[in-house]
């Protein structure tokens, strides 16, 4: 098998530690110690990407660059060991299903996640591991195609279902939130967490799924008269948008259209009398606050 490499800007993204602050480590404490690649930039290894994450977490904890810097591998997995405080631990589980995820073995991971389902109750796995896991390593959504993605949105897809499934709820109101995506090509774990979280908090949900059409929704609002649609689209689907808002103008006056933006840290909010445009956890906390 080939060997995995990844950028700074990888390391950057799942460990949290700026690119800049990286380089000055390589320079004062000769940590890592980065391949090259063929345009000079620095190349790193699953190891190196692992080494990373636990110094950050560790770093997070008090502990000096200084100190880590020279610590044996076998060092820094005693002191994370000594790590008792339950956010630390879901980091830490969220740390080894990024590298397990990189292994490309598929029994190693969904082994894990059996693993972690016997620490933590589903609701909890769901919201303080794999949501933040999926988020850091964009696979609400997008993701790049790749072997290891393909086999772990398969497995993560499963706890999702069965988080959704085993839910007892409540209705707290009669609104009701149609959660779909358009036939664009999108991963569908944001709305698989998103039907869970709702439903979670008594949103009364009604879940398409993916691959929906303008003419399936016309369809549906011959039927039911949901409060909101929700749904997430890839940069630049102005036309999809138009014809989404020109489908509820039609058939359905009354309904909204939430559609939550790719970027997490992204402050923008867009919003007529039709269409509130914001990002994707801040649509979620939306349509809890209105519809549930």
């Amino acid at each position: 098998m080939d060997i995995k490499y990844f950028t700074i800007k990888d390391m950057e993204r799942f460990s949290g530690i700026k690119a800049h602050t990286l380089r000055a480590w390589e320079h004062r404490y000769d940590l890592l110690k980065p391949a090259r690649g063929s345009g000079n930039y620095r190349l790193y290894t699953l190891n190196q990407l692992k080494k990373i994450l636990q110094i950050a977490l560790l770093k997070k904890n008090g502990f000096r660059i200084s100190f880590l810097s020279i610590m044996s591998d076998n060092d820094l997995e005693q002191k994370l060991k000594q790590l008792n405080d339950e956010s630390d631990r879901q980091q830490l589980a969220i740390n080894d299903l990024i590298i397990n995820m990189y292994s490309v073995d598929p029994e190693s991971f969904q082994f894990l996640l059996d693993e972690l389902l016997f620490t933590w109750a589903i609701n909890m796995l769901v919201e303080k591991v794999l949501f933040p896991f999926l988020k850091i390593t964009n696979l609400l959504w997008i993701g790049h195609k790749r072997i290891e993605e393909h086999l772990v949105v398969t497995a993560i897809r499963k706890k999702l279902i069965l988080a959704i499934e085993t839910l007892t709820i409540t209705v707290k109101s009669n609104k009701r939130v149609l959660l779909f995506l358009p036939d664009t090509k999108q991963l569908d774990l944001g709305l698989l967490y998103g039907n869970y979280y709702l439903k979670r908090r008594g949103v009364q949900i009604i879940y398409l799924g993916n691959d929906i059409t303008i003419q399936n929704l016309k369809t549906f609002f011959y039927v039911y008269t949901p409060a909101y649609l929700f749904t997430y689209l890839p940069n630049n689907n102005r036309v999809l948008i138009k014809e989404l808002l020109d489908c509820i103008s039609l058939y359905d006056g009354d309904t909204k259209l939430v559609i939550g933006e790719y970027s997490l840290n992204k402050d923008h909010r867009s919003s007529n009398d039709k269409l509130i445009q914001i990002n994707y956890e801040q649509a979620l906390d939306f349509l809890y606050i209105n519809a549930g």
